[in-house]
């Protein structure tokens, strides 16, 4: 039980499992770097139901750049990933580096099978317009890829390991007097004036306490309605492998077309990250329509979707099929905003609700990593500066889709 303040207590709450993603740790560290942080008056508290990042924000592939979406929160978390990093030994700790990104395709015969590039099976000769593969990128077939179309270059594009980015926010915020507690929140509490009171918290032991605060971020991810069940948030389910590859390859992210990997499957994709600690991280496609688990822990990956994403691995270099190693085989749900005739590209749900001193922050699907230190900061911003500054959130605001 924590004892009333009589100055401000923000509490971070991932409500009901994933209170420990790469938002509310991000939120987290930059509540205690604003300027009128007081560690003296002013308690901040992660809840988490299970462990640090083990959701998405530890399963992602960890793209940065300066080109995604939404397109007023991602250059200017761009910068932050980029700003942290120089202050915190990013390199070091959780595997920043700049790289090249690649949207590519490849030509596939009506067998099933791969056909050289100059044939343009399907007649499409566009990508000949497109610059050739890097020298560097001789871990690719490239007798198979029918275009090369850069995304991003070191200037505009980067990388970071998700679940060491995540931990490491969490750590840094932690040394700033913030709090990492364990437990399930059960529901908000309001006052008689529609303004937040506080979280009924079950801890692991099974023991209900109420914790006090006059803030309250829900940054729950895809668990988010399961404490704000209004939320029109929902999770969609990726699976990924990580491959340690025979010889260190080069820092290139490449991205396949859906439908132009695999023959039976018109929407596999499949996502290609080299990292600096020569593991390959590799994602496929999404499962639709899955319902999602009730904790972060009860999320188990299948085995058949990982060995199909190895497997449309070797259509895409041979090298790393055949001389790679699984180290890791894994599945999580990434947040999506489901709301009918919202463009998908707008990104998550972030700002004030209508119930004072409680705040929205989910939904950022596949750029969660990428926008978690903006979105941080932002929510930093609204708690004690009582605006966003540092970005227009405007689009963004829960208020026209809870009821």
């Amino acid at each position: 039980m924590v004892s009333p303040l009589p100055t401000r207590q923000s509490l971070l709450s991932h409500a009901g499992q994933t209170g420990g993603g790469a938002i509310g740790c991000c939120t987290a560290y930059y509540l205690t770097r604003h300027p009128h942080y007081d560690p003296q008056k002013h308690i901040i508290t992660v809840l988490e139901a299970s462990s640090l990042a083990g959701g998405a924000s530890g399963k992602a592939g960890g793209c940065l750049a300066k080109w995604a979406d939404p397109s007023f929160l991602g250059p200017a978390s761009f910068d932050l990933h980029a700003q942290l990093a120089r202050e915190h030994d990013g390199e070091n700790e959780w595997g920043y580096r700049r790289v090249h990104c690649a949207d590519c395709d490849m030509v596939k015969s009506h067998h099933g099978g791969l056909k050289p590039a100059e044939s343009h099976a399907d007649g499409d000769d566009e990508g000949s317009k497109d610059p050739s593969p890097p020298e560097e990128l001789d871990w690719v077939n490239d007798d198979v890829l029918k275009w090369y179309h850069p995304l991003g270059d070191p200037s505009d594009s980067a990388q970071v390991h998700p679940y060491q980015f995540t931990t490491a926010m969490a750590r840094l915020a932690c040394e700033r007097s913030a709090r990492i507690r364990i437990g399930k929140a059960l529901r908000i509490n309001h006052t008689q004036d529609n303004a937040v009171k506080s979280v009924t918290l079950r801890s692991p032991d099974g023991f209900d306490t109420e914790l006090l605060a006059t803030d309250i971020i829900v940054a729950a991810g895809p668990w988010t309605p399961n404490i704000l069940p209004n939320a029109p948030i929902k999770g969609l389910k990726s699976h990924s492998i990580v491959i340690k590859p025979g010889r260190p390859i080069s820092p290139n992210v490449l991205f396949f077309d859906p439908g132009h990997v695999a023959q039976d499957d018109p929407e596999d994709t499949l996502e290609i990250y080299p990292r600096p600690d020569n593991s390959v991280y590799i994602c496929g496609q999404t499962d639709y329509e899955l319902g999602l688990p009730g904790s972060t822990d009860d999320v188990k990956p299948d085995p058949g979707r990982c060995e199909k994403i190895f497997e449309s691995l070797g259509l895409v270099s041979e090298e790393l099929r055949k001389k790679g190693e699984i180290t890791v085989k894994q599945a999580c749900f990434r947040p999506v905003v489901a709301v009918e005739g919202r463009d998908p590209e707008l990104g998550p749900l972030l700002g004030p609700t209508s119930v004072q001193g409680l705040i929205l922050a989910a939904g950022h699907n596949a750029w969660g990593i990428q926008n978690a230190p903006i979105s941080g900061k932002l929510i930093s911003e609204l708690i004690f500066d009582g605006k966003a500054i540092s970005a227009d959130i405007s689009q963004l605001d829960p208020r026209e889709h809870l009821n």
